[in-house]
Order: structure tokens, then C-alpha cells, then sequence
């Protein structure tokens, strides 16, 4: 699932042009000969593991044998560029991923099929299976739906139990309230002055449900920036402090690409990371023994981020009824098979539950999580502000301008982009 993570983008398409050519098919519901005869194209990055990818073609393989109609896979590369390209000259396929960051953009382009009349018509369609934040995350702002979520990926509170023993402590010492985090990982550096306490990711991605923790919003309803909301700026306060006693830091801090590494050596006790990071442990760190739980309360409230991806219907295919019996497919008889093979979070609660995912200690704190988190995505401008964001949030951490200063300029500098664009 760490691909979820890599297709955080907006896809800047040409307003006038793709609602063009979404009018051009979006009213023919027919299907050009029989069932047999039809093939669909469906769109995707690659994943990051062989098992997904196989999982993905068995699903696929069938779909076919059940209905007779054929797919044809479209692998990109660089997705939103990619996509962009073919939905401009007409070359988009029937049914494409679509990650929940993406969805404002694509439905104010008006290049996405509403699902709701097809949803109506299917007798076992169950919305309430589906974990609730994730199915109404690609439900866009007009209410209709205009996607089915495959599978998802929160963030979990990883933590290194030798390290946990050698100072003194187990599993049952790691704070459940955000505000006991400070005196946790004080203690952790106190007791292991040559390890790193915490490695963390300084990514709006990362933080977003913690800068919104005391009722502030990172983007305005008109879809503005709004970094430098007090609000925000004092939730993000913590942040500043524990780097600053040197609680936390990040993987480029350490020497590392990313948080894995550094948590997968041994060289940070806690990391904040999502579930794509089990696999790496596994497959490249196997006599780590680790655990994970659920992300500290935030303010007496549980809180977290979900990244997901839906399968959606092109508003141009000419083949409505046939990319809606796929999407079913994918997303209900196919799931299990599909979650199990690729090792993936299933998006449906009764699929979790035959899979005995909340009977797992490491995958239950993510599915506890998938309950009450909240979705990337906030309006299409929000990689706009990620990036600005990321450009000086850690100049706020390494003290070169007061975190008040940092957001007021990562907020006024990505009100100039959006103003541009």
C-alpha cells in the first residue's frame, strides 16, 4: 500500500476540454454488440509488490470467465500526467484507480461517471459494509458517489519492543494520550542517550489530522490556504517542541530515505507510519520484532489519516453497464481474494471480519483507525498547499523562523499558486 502514498498529485486537467468530452459519451448508456464482444480498459499504477500485481490479474482473469467481458490492463507510469494525456484525446479507459486526493479535481472536471443510479439498481449493495470515512470519501461535493474504495492504509504507532525492553518499558508504556507523548519519549532518551526516541515524516500527509485537532482547517471553504489559521498553528505547536528537544526527528536527520529504514535498523524506538511500512519490515528487516498500536488521542479524541483509492468509472466510456458489473466485482466478490493475496486493508467491514483482521495485532489498530479517520483529501488545490507546506515547515523545526512565520508564508505563497493557476 505504499503505492497509495506515491499518488498523493492533483491532476491538472483543461476544465473547457474534458467537460467537453465527457458530455460526448456521458449520455450513451449502451453497449456496442453483445457482452462477449466487449472489452474493457482499465487503468492503474503499478503496485509495489509481485503480489499485488497477481492478485490484480486473477481478479481480472475472473471477471472475464463469469461475465465474458474481456479487460485490458493500461499500466502508467506517471499516472496524473498519463491520465491527463488520454483524457484529453479521448484515450482514457473505461475504469481507472483514482486516488481520494484527486477525486475534487477530477469531479469539478467532470470527467468521472456517478454511480448512484447503478448503486440503486444493485439488489446486494450494501454502502453501510464499506468503512464509513472511506466510502464517503469519494463521494464528491454535489453528494453523489463517484467511486468504490478497494482497499486503504491509516497510520499506525509503531514501536521496537527490545529497544522498549532495554529501557525498562513494554508495549503497555507507549502513551495512549498525544499529551503523555513528550514525557514517553523524554524518558526513552533518558534511558537510551544513543538511540533516537522517534523518527517522523514532516509531511502535511503526516500531520494533517493533528493540525486539525483543535478545530482549525488547512484549506478554506473557497479552497484557500490556511496554514496560518491560530488554530492550526497551535496544534502543530507539539511538533515544534519535541524536535526541538530532539524527541523526534526526521529520516533525513538520521542518514535515511524514509522512516522504515530508520525504524527497521533499530534506530529510532517509535516511528508514525502507515501500513505499507509492514511488508518492508518483513521483507527486509525479518528478526525486528516489533509491534503497533493505535495512534495516541489527540485532545480526548481519536484521530488518524486514511489513504485510499477507489475504482472509477471514465464519464466518457461507451460501456457504462459493463464498467459498473467490474467495479462491483473488484470491489465485493473479488475483495477477499484480492486483500488476501496482495496483503492489502479491505476497504468492506464484513470482508475484514471473514479475514479476522481485528483477530491480528498488527493489523487491528489500522482497521480500528479506517472507523474514525480522516481522508487526504481536502478540495483540489490541497497539493498546492502540501507543497508550500513542506517547503517551510521544516525551517519552523530547525528554528530558522517561529512556526507562526513559517505557515504564515507557506499560506501566502500557495494563495499566489492558486491564484495563477
Amino acid at each position: 500500500m505504499k503505492s497509495i502514498m506515491r499518488k498523493i498529485g492533483v491532476v491538472a486537467l483543461s476544465l473547457g476540454t474534458l467537460v467537453g468530452l465527457a458530455a460526448c459519451g456521458s449520455n450513451d448508456n449502451s453497449s456496442n454488440g453483445s457482452k462477449d464482444e466487449v472489452t474493457l480498459t482499465v487503468g492503474f499504477w503499478k503496485g509495489d509488490s509481485t503480489a499485488e500485481d497477481s492478485a490484480r490479474k486473477k481478479a481480472f482473469e475472473n471477471f472475464t470467465k463469469e461475465t465474458g467481458i474481456k479487460i485490458k490492463e493500461k499500466v502508467y507510469n506517471d499516472y496524473e500526467t498519463q491520465l491527463m494525456t488520454d483524457l484529453v484525446g479521448e484515450t482514457a479507459p473505461d475504469v481507472f484507480y483514482v486516488d481520494v486526493s484527486n477525486l475534487p479535481s477530477l469531479t469539478e472536471q467532470s470527467v468521472l461517471e456517478p454511480l448512484d443510479d447503478f448503486i440503486a439498481e444493485q439488489d446486494d449493495f450494501d454502502k453501510d459494509d464499506f468503512y464509513e470515512p472511506i466510502y464517503k470519501a469519494f463521494t464528491g461535493d454535489d453528494g453523489k458517489q463517484y467511486g468504490l474504495p478497494k482497499d486503504y492504509s491509516t497510520l499506525g504507532f509503531y514501536y521496537n519492543e527490545d529497544l522498549l525492553s532495554q529501557a525498562g518499558m513494554t508495549a503497555d508504556d507507549t502513551p495512549q494520550k498525544y499529551e503523555d507523548l513528550e514525557a514517553f519519549l523524554m524518558k526513552l532518551q533518558e534511558k537510551l542517550p544513543d538511540v533516537q526516541p522517534m523518527v517522523f515524516s514532516p509531511l502535511l500527509a503526516r500531520q494533517m489530522y493533528i493540525m486539525e485537532s483543535t478545530g482549525g482547517k488547512i484549506v478554506t471553504d473557497e479552497g484557500k490556504a490556511n496554514l496560518d489559521d491560530p488554530q492550526v498553528v497551535d496544534a502543530l505547536q507539539i511538533l515544534v517542541d519535541l524536535y526541538e528537544k530532539g524527541l523526534i526527528k526526521t529520516p533525513d536527520d538520521l542518514g535515511d530515505g524514509w522512516a522504515g529504514d530508520t525504524f527497521g535498523r533499530g534506530g529510532a524506538v517509535i516511528s508514525d507510519e502507515g501500513a505499507w511500512m509492514i511488508s518492508h519490515l518483513k521483507n527486509n528487516f525479518p528478526d525486528l520484532k516489533w509491534g503497533v498500536k493505535e495512534i495516541p488521542e489527540i485532545n480526548g479524541e481519536k484521530r488518524n489519516m486514511v489513504f485510499t483509492v477507489s475504482y472509477s468509472m471514465n464519464a466518457a466510456t461507451k460501456h457504462k453497464d459493463e464498467s459498473w458489473q467490474l467495479i462491483n466485482y473488484l470491489t465485493h466478490d473479488a475483495m477477499k481474494d484480492y486483500a488476501e493475496e496482495a496483503s492489502v486493508l479491505p476497504s468492506r467491514k464484513s470482508v475484514a471480519e471473514e479475514l479476522k483482521i481485528n483477530d491480528d495485532a498488527v493489523m487491528k489498530p489500522f482497521a480500528e483507525a479506517a472507523n474514525y479517520a480522516t481522508p487526504w483529501q481536502d478540495g483540489p488545490n490541497l497539493t498546492l498547499i502540501m507543497q508550500r507546506y513542506e517547503n517551510m515547515f521544516p525551517s519552523a523545526l530547525k528554528g530558522e523562523m517561529t512556526l507562526e512565520q513559517a505557515m504564515k508564508e507557506a499560506t501566502e505563497s500557495a494563495n499566489k499558486d492558486i491564484e495563477n493557476k
